[in-house]
């Protein structure tokens, strides 16, 4: 039997290192879950301010992606172990000093295990990027990533929180880096380069681009939205425990639906025309929220959201390696989609301010309908690009 082969005709990395990247991947993003905990419980504590919150939590993101983005475009896929065991027990210091860290101490330290959390998150996208059937990984990714999170921020306070204070939470998400950088010294130590460019150099082309923007201005309307569930419950006439009810639903929805797109992006082969149609979907769940729906439709219209929500970020990834072969572009959509998850909500404080929460379903609209323009319009240049080859692209 001929091994599976994956970029640039190479043979696939081993179940063993794939399994390696993406739990390093996991634990780098374990965070993006636990930031209402971790940063509640700092709050509770007072050792952080309500506005000292939200200012944590977007430099955090912030510098998660960015630093994964620089990775991405300058760090070499060599010496890997040591690189991925070194930034591991970093995240691990930046757990353990946000400890002892009150106000602008936990800010700095939060943006610090941005940046070693997005060399760790290098790890993931480079394997999932250079993988046979990418989709299929990045579907397997995003699942047991959802799961983690949901897993821990049920655990941790329930457990050692009670005991231990916020203090405890972190302890614990040091101890897991720590773990995982002695399993990043048993992973690859290499990663096979990436394809290179046909014509010209090594950069992105527009279209590319365009398909990094879309998926930008598809996590902005997602998470623009998401934040402003509660409230919009409220709107609704339900309870604050009914509404809670309705973000859990949504949560195990996504499970669902990163499991589905897992088994489903390898018969879809046409990721722009799926993008959207789930957009089209989401659509209708904005107009279904905007009209403040009774508690039992408003459950049901979230729960589609939240089993959208995982379903789409495969074909993200299926759609940006159609536009760009050499997967650089990919490789970059890790950083696009945690660019566009802290543009949304920054950007819906300040059109709501004070104001009416129902700003946010206008606004994740306008957000929906450009990220839906420019999906259309690179699968428009792309029918056309095959026409004018004569059809031999299948």
């Amino acid at each position: 039997m001929t091994a599976a082969l994956s970029v640039a005709g190479a043979p696939a990395a081993s179940r063993r290192d794939t399994t390696i990247a993406l739990t390093i991947g996991v634990v780098a993003l374990l965070i993006a879950g636990l930031q209402p905990v971790i940063l509640g419980g700092l709050e509770s504590e007072g050792r952080l301010t309500a506005a000292q919150i939200g200012l944590a939590a977007t430099v955090e993101l912030l510098a998660l992606g960015l630093t994964c983005g620089l990775a991405a475009a300058f760090l070499k896929p060599d010496r890997v172990r040591l690189k991925l065991a070194l930034a591991c027990l970093a995240h691990a210091g930046t757990m353990f000093g946000t400890c002892f860290a009150t106000g602008g101490e936990v800010i700095a330290m939060r943006a610090l295990s941005g940046v070693f959390a997005g060399l760790m998150l290098w790890a993931a996208i480079s394997t999932i990027t250079r993988a046979e059937r990418p989709e299929r990984l990045s579907g397997v990714f995003v699942t047991v990533q959802t799961l983690a999170q949901l897993l821990l921020a049920a655990v941790l306070p329930a457990t050692v929180v009670p005991w231990l204070g916020i203090n405890g939470a972190l302890e614990a998400l040091g101890v897991i880096s720590l773990l995982t950088a002695l399993a990043a010294l048993a992973g690859a130590n290499r990663y096979t380069p990436l394809p290179k460019a046909e014509k010209g150099g090594g950069g992105i082309g527009l279209r590319p681009l365009l398909g990094l923007a879309a998926c930008f201005l598809f996590m902005a309307f997602i998470v623009a939205l998401w934040v402003y569930l509660e409230p919009l419950a409220e709107l609704s006439g339900m309870s604050s425990k009914q509404a809670g009810f309705a973000v859990a639903v949504a949560l195990g929805m996504q499970v669902a639906g990163g499991a589905t797109a897992t088994l489903a992006a390898r018969r879809w082969r046409r990721p722009g025309l799926v993008l959207m149609v789930v957009g089209a979907l989401n659509g209708g769940i904005l107009a279904v929220l905007s009209g403040a729906p009774h508690a039992a439709l408003f459950m049901g219209a979230v729960a589609v959201f939240g089993f959208l929500w995982l379903f789409a970020l495969p074909f993200q990834t299926l759609l940006l390696i159609q536009l760009d072969p050499t997967r650089r572009a990919a490789m970059q959509l890790g950083t696009a989609q945690l660019l566009g998850s802290s543009f949304g909500p920054l950007i819906a404080s300040l059109v709501l301010g004070d104001g009416d929460v129902t700003r946010a379903i206008g606004l994740s609209a306008v957000f929906l309908v450009l990220a839906l323009v420019a999906i259309a319009l690179l699968t428009a240049s792309g029918r056309s690009r095959a026409s004018a080859a004569g059809g031999s692209i299948g």
